[in-house]
């Protein structure tokens, strides 16, 4: 049987190291005295924000900030806690949690409400009490609404971690209320020394992307994905050696919300080198020359385009359309721009 309580105890255990310095710097503001009541961890997804919350949130809650930093999160159990954070669990009884709920994209107004009731109460355990709210911008406008009261006016020893991936979305007059701590996404070198473990094959990945979690995630032994499987598929139905309508019967076999974010990272990549090629002449005899040609068989308008049908169809997942149908359709994109050819 699965304990469904080992990832939530291993995200607020364990850090990833390239967050270290982030969970000193709000530690050393605690113990100044000058830490608010509300910040904004924002950033780009899949590089452990919910990772930084949960790990400086345990802390507070157990008075035991400025301790020895905490042992590294490897990346074979980040993925499992990811998989499982949100599984019904015992979590500390001052720790209130806000996220979408099953296949809801929004957090909604009557989840903010009970929270707000929770924090009226006194702490359960005498010591502090922490909202995460995972993440900000999916707030709703009446739920945004109704946590100004309590960022305005917060319960004594309160304090509310906003994790962010698009800051710009949320609510101006929700961020004005927070104090902010952007989070980089890890470098290159770093992530390739986290990811090694993995076994994968590193040298095939475009790394500039920078999602650590996502890799692991696509990674995943539990959820049968494969970054190698899926490039190689990929490359199979631009040259027009896969048909569209299985591939997207195969893909949607597996994590399609994951399959689909890697699809747009690597169309990002390819965009990328289209460009570099232009502006620079020289660009096909650089170290990176691997990429110059990255999907021939589409022009940049092309590429473009289907950027923006990814990213459409992601925000589409869930809403009941067809996801096999519009999946293929998708795909079939990928194909020659017989146009230009």
């Amino acid at each position: 049987m699965t304990d469904t309580t080992a990832g939530l105890r291993q995200l607020s255990g364990k850090l990833c190291p390239w967050l270290q310095q982030a969970l000193a710097t709000l530690e050393s503001v605690h113990d100044a005295e000058r830490l608010g009541h509300a910040w904004l961890l924002a950033g780009p997804g899949g590089i452990g924000k919910i990772n930084l919350a949960l790990v400086f949130a345990d802390r507070l809650l157990r008075g035991r900030t400025g301790g020895a930093p905490p042992e590294t999160l490897e990346p074979a159990m980040a993925g499992r806690a990811m998989e499982t954070r949100h599984a019904p669990q015992d979590r500390h009884a001052d720790l209130h949690w806000l996220f979408c709920e099953g296949s809801r994209k929004t957090i909604g107004i009557q989840q903010v409400r009970d929270v707000i009731e929770s924090l009226e109460r006194s702490s359960y355990q005498g010591g502090a009490k922490v909202v995460i709210i995972e993440v900000a911008e999916a707030l709703t406008s009446a739920a945004s609404n109704a946590l100004l009261k309590t960022l305005e006016e917060p319960t004594r020893d309160t304090y509310l971690l906003l994790v962010s991936h698009q800051p710009g979305r949320i609510a101006g007059t929700i961020r004005s209320r927070c104090q902010i701590l952007p989070l980089a996404a890890p470098s290159v070198d770093s992530m390739r020394q986290w990811l090694a473990p993995l076994e994968t094959d590193l040298a095939a990945l475009d790394l500039s992307d920078r999602a650590p979690l996502d890799i692991v995630k696509l990674n995943s032994d539990e959820q049968n994905l494969s970054i190698n499987d899926i490039e190689h598929k990929f490359k199979l139905l631009c040259e027009e050696n896969v048909d569209p309508l299985g591939l997207a019967d195969e893909w949607l076999k597996l994590d399609i919300e994951m399959v689909l974010e890697w699809l747009a990272m690597r169309v990002r990549r390819a965009i990328r080198s289209r460009v570099a090629t232009q502006r620079s002449k020289s660009a096909a005899n650089n170290e990176n020359g691997r990429l110059q040609n990255d999907l021939p068989t589409l022009t940049l308008r092309r590429l473009f385009a289907q950027f923006e049908a990814v990213e459409n169809l992601r925000g589409q997942l869930g809403t009941g359309i067809n996801v096999e149908l519009a999946t293929a359709v998708l795909l079939t994109g990928f194909q020659a721009d017989r146009e230009h050819h």
